[in-house]
């Protein structure tokens, strides 16, 4: 490994205050003039991501793409200059990162996956001074040797320690040598929680859990402070939920048994007076919502919920007293919990500003120091300002997308209807650039999950479709999450009927309604989203012209039968028993059948496994179906691959082109 040190480079950032994002976009942008140049643009790795404010706001940090190698710049933020430049050589990658204190970084290191394309995060973690060269593994195998070599008095204990996934659940900010960890192990059952040196690594055991299946997902560990100490969440495969407070006195686990929390239910943080803890659960609501725990009397207690919409993130200020609360209904929203919050005052000023934006604002320590804004919206990729909180001034960071022209990106419309059995749902419309109103050749692409969610924003899928002429439809299908809990529970048992039902209630709502044209209709979606797509067609076999799946479930029976795979676990209890499964896997409906289908997959996909497209061309080939078949050697469930990407992307526009195309008379 090896780092290297620039201290005179200027980062090609300018840092001019703007007034108009419309303004700031970059010279060197383009519009691409062919579909290889339009799918690069859209689908190459962002140029920057992961920007983060120091806690004392004199250093930017920011991964930067360069040549397909992460590299993580460090910017002194009083003269926007570059002061160093960290990145790993070999098989090691930049993963994430995070600040220790105001000199250190945490860098969680990313190595390629045997036999695949993507990379994967294997618990290690690297440390290192913004100013040095060379830092320290401090967790992971690698920070039991040093220059090659075991280091004194290491332990098999010591091995099974570092055999983990660490996530950091505390920076104590207090405490700026050490941070709290959470530990899933690999080869032994249960998890641990640390205080680890970030400077030497040394580690001190603080708590187990003990069980099996046990992981980050499943058990969720937080520490808060000396006063309310450690806590976790805990939810077994039925669904049950165990909250608990960690005995330091007993080393034993004291258990609250609230009979209302569900699998959804998260710790926040402290509230005020650090006798209750701010939580997130439905607490009684039909939305996910803020609430106080207290443990005296074992009581949840709504303090701040969104009628029809989940809540989101909190923000608190240094004396963990709340002042704003994100949520996302049709569009990304904030409410002001106290108006004559300083912070919160400033919040809404900003939101003012850059209504028509999502907004994310990190303020430091200091009340009048700095604060990192980023913005986003349905025609801007994310970027990211510097604000200055005396002069009101900001400063242009970076943009994470350098090619891509703005203003060639169309607007994506929230629309609503009701479905046949008058259940309101939600969607989003986006319009391919026209100089007439006919109605538009369009492409449905359907959401994964299903209980996943579209969001309104910048969406490289939704921009390279109508780029070409298409308009994009979304629907937020019941089950979908952040409407609340009676309608992310419609979807349940509702693979291939209701949830399949608003979809095409959808497409043929904007069909009345003129915006797309009813012969002119293709489907599309990854996962679920490909399931669907194929469960659409069987169901409604006139009504979409062709059909694009890719990592799918073809087969539900044959998933649920892994027992190794979480999700079959999930699907088992989301779909129904196994008369309903097959019902409703689309390789028992095959004859069904009749718009040609464009069909990829990885080779090795651990979520939905390659052997759900082998069953579902068997088929296609037993009843002499059209379709092309596109293989990934070594790709997960998704593309990671950017060459991969791309070649899938030229596949499903000539696809399009083939079977649906676009005519000058329609735009």
């Amino acid at each position: 490994m090896f780092t290297n040190v620039i201290k005179t480079i200027l980062i090609l950032l300018s840092f001019t205050t703007f007034y108009s994002l419309a303004a700031e976009n970059n010279d060197s942008a383009i519009k691409p003039e062919n579909n290889t140049a339009n799918i690069q643009a859209f689908f190459q790795t962002d140029d920057y991501r992961n920007v983060s404010l120091s806690p004392d706001g004199k250093h930017l940090a920011l991964i930067r793409n360069h040549n397909d190698l992460p590299v993580i710049v460090i910017v002194d933020t009083k003269t926007m200059k570059a002061v160093n430049q960290i990145y790993f050589a070999k098989k090691d990658r930049v993963g994430r990162y995070s600040w220790a204190n105001n000199e250190r970084l945490l860098i969680f290191l990313s190595s390629k996956q045997r036999n695949k394309e993507r990379k994967a995060y294997y618990g290690e973690i690297y440390s290192i001074n913004i100013d040095e060269e060379e830092g320290e593994f401090i967790f992971g195998l690698r920070s039991l040797f040093h220059r090659g070599k075991l280091r004194s008095n290491v332990t098999e204990a010591d091995f099974e320690k570092h055999l983990a996934h660490p996530k950091i659940i505390n920076l104590l900010k207090d405490d700026p040598r050490h941070i709290i960890i959470a530990t899933s192990q690999f080869e032994s059952e249960g998890m641990w929680a640390y205080k680890l040196d970030i400077y030497k690594g040394k580690l001190e055991t603080l708590a187990r859990v003990d069980g099996d299946r046990l992981d980050h997902d499943s058990t969720r560990l937080s520490y808060l402070d000396s006063v309310q100490g450690l806590w976790r969440t805990t939810v077994d495969d039925e669904n049950s939920v165990t909250i608990a407070q960690y005995s330091f006195a007993d080393k034993s686990w004291v258990k609250y048994p609230l009979a209302d929390a569900t699998p959804n239910f998260a710790i926040i943080g402290q509230y005020k007076d650090s006798k209750q803890l701010m939580v997130k659960d439905y607490c009684g609501n039909d939305t996910l919502s803020i609430c106080l725990f207290e443990p005296e009397n074992k009581k949840l207690t709504p303090i701040y919920n969104i009628a029809g919409t989940d809540a989101g993130w909190l923000y608190f200020d240094d004396k963990n007293v709340p002042f704003a609360l994100s949520y996302f209904d049709e569009y990304p929203q904030y409410k002001i919990l106290d108006d004559s919050h300083l912070q919160a005052k400033e919040l809404a000023e900003l939101l003012a500003r850059f209504n028509g934006y999502e907004m994310h604002v990190s303020w430091d320590d200091e009340v009048n120091g700095k604060a990192l804004i980023s913005l986003t919206s349905d025609v801007q990729p994310q970027v990211w300002y510097l604000f200055d909180r005396n002069t009101q001034e900001l400063s242009f960071v970076a943009k994470s997308k350098q090619t891509i022209d703005s203003s060639s990106l169309q607007p994506q419309y929230s629309f609503t209807f009701n479905a046949r059995d008058n259940t309101p749902v939600q969607g989003y419309l986006t319009l391919p650039l026209s100089k007439n109103n006919t109605a538009k050749p369009a492409v449905i692409l359907v959401h994964g999950g299903p209980s996943s969610r579209d969001y309104w924003g910048f969406d490289p899928e939704v921009q390279l479709l109508s780029s070409q002429g298409y308009a994009v439809v979304q629907v937020n299908f019941r089950g979908s999450k952040g409407f609340g809990r009676t309608f992310k529970s419609a979807g349940d048992k509702q693979w291939g009927e209701n949830i399949q039902y608003d979809i095409i209630d959808g497409v043929n709502h904007l069909v009345e309604k003129g915006y797309i044209d009813k012969d002119r209709l293709c489907i599309m979606g990854a996962g679920f989203g490909g399931y669907s797509a194929l469960q659409s067609n069987i169901i409604k076999p006139d009504l979409f012209k062709c059909v694009i799946a890719s990592s799918g479930i073809y087969d539900l029976e044959l998933l649920t039968e892994d027992s190794e795979l979480k999700y079959s676990r999930y699907l088992t209890r989301s779909v129904g028993a196994q008369n309903i499964q097959i019902l409703h896997s689309p390789v028992h409906a095959i004859e069904k059948l009749k718009s040609p289908l464009l069909l990829a997959h990885g080779t090795k996909d651990d979520r939905t496994p390659l052997e759900q497209a082998e069953v579902l061309i068997e088929q296609l080939d037993k009843h002499n179906k059209t379709y092309q078949w596109l293989e990934y050697k070594n790709e997960g469930h998704g593309l990671f691959n950017s060459s991969n990407r791309y070649a899938f992307y030229e596949q499903v526009l000539a696809f399009l082109n083939k079977h649906n195309p676009v005519s000058n008379k329609q735009l």
